[in-house]
Order: C-alpha cells, then sequence, then structure tokens
C-alpha cells in the first residue's frame, strides 16, 4: 500500500503548489495588478478577464481537490482491509490514485503558467519570483510521466486491466 499512498502524496504536493501560486497571485493582482485599459474598469478586482481566470482556477483546484478526497478515502479502506486486500481493491484503489495525479499534474501546471494571465507583465519581474511554482511543479511531475498515468487509466476505462503494481502503481 506504500506505492498508492506515495503517489497520492504527490498529487497533493502538486495541488498544495497550485494552491500557493493561486494565493500568491491574488494577493499580487489585489495590490499591484491593473485593469487592462479597455476594460472600462477602475480596479483589476473588477475585470471580467482576470475574475473569469480567477473563476477557473477556483473550479480546478476543487475538482482535483474532491477527486483527492474520494482517492484517499478509499486509500483510508484498502489499508484498513490489510492482509484481506484483494487485486481488485488494489486495483481500483491504483487506478483511482492515477487519475488523481493526472489531473493534479494538469491542474497544477495549468494554474502554475497562467498565473502570468492575471498578474500582466510586471508581475514577471524574478524579484516576485512567481516563475518558482511552475518551476517546482514541472520538476515534480517530469519524474513520473503523466502519459503512463493516463495510459493506466485508459487500460481500465477500456479493457478493465488494473496497473500491474510496480514501484510507481
Amino acid at each position: 500500500m506504500w506505492t498508492p499512498a506515495t503517489q497520492l502524496t504527490f498529487s497533493y504536493l502538486y495541488l498544495g503548489i497550485a494552491q500557493g501560486a493561486l494565493e500568491t497571485a491574488r494577493d499580487y493582482t489585489r495590490t499591484r495588478t491593473r485593469p487592462w485599459p479597455s476594460s472600462g474598469v477602475a480596479t483589476a478586482t473588477e475585470d471580467p478577464y482576470i475574475i473569469r481566470t480567477y473563476g477557473e482556477f477556483g473550479i480546478d483546484l476543487q475538482a482535483a481537490d474532491a477527486a483527492a478526497r474520494e482517492a484517499a478515502r478509499l486509500l483510508q479502506t484498502t489499508w484498513d482491509a490489510g492482509d484481506a486486500v484483494t487485486q481488485e481493491l488494489r486495483g481500483e484503489l491504483m487506478v483511482k490514485v492515477s487519475g488523481v495525479k493526472a489531473l493534479a499534474t494538469r491542474v497544477s501546471l495549468d494554474i502554475t503558467g497562467r498565473i502570468f494571465e492575471v498578474i500582466f507583465a510586471r508581475g514577471t519581474h524574478p524579484s516576485y519570483g512567481f516563475d518558482r511554482f511552475w518551476r517546482n511543479v514541472r520538476t515534480h511531475t517530469l519524474h513520473d510521466p503523466l502519459a503512463y498515468k493516463i495510459n493506466e487509466v485508459g487500460r481500465y476505462v477500456l479493457n478493465g486491466t488494473y496497473p500491474t503494481p510496480s514501484f510507481y502503481s
């Protein structure tokens, strides 16, 4: 059960980095970002484009968090089964965890890469360090390629085949 627990932990790490990026960008937007000149509003926090983008970020994090919590509940159920864990239960767990890891990877890379769309050009200055969020997520996610997680879920959805237990599954 260590592999699913470890893989789920990495998913939470990615989501935590995305949450940190979102909060840091939000603070910057509230205090330093100016609205786009043609937006017709006085502050960046009233700019409909900026509001929509933050909405997308929030929705994506909410969905990924819900999926991670569901996988965590199944992990606890599997862990509690102890020696009575079946191949099916472990397989279902790993499919869920692989899906969460793929979703967390996508969401975290999207948010950490797109925060610049709401903080604009001045926010790219190295003194703010916004690039650290993307760099940290990207580095971690490259250790376990997304394509393989998606493949595990796809094989299950299409053929009913569980991932083969390994260091990564």
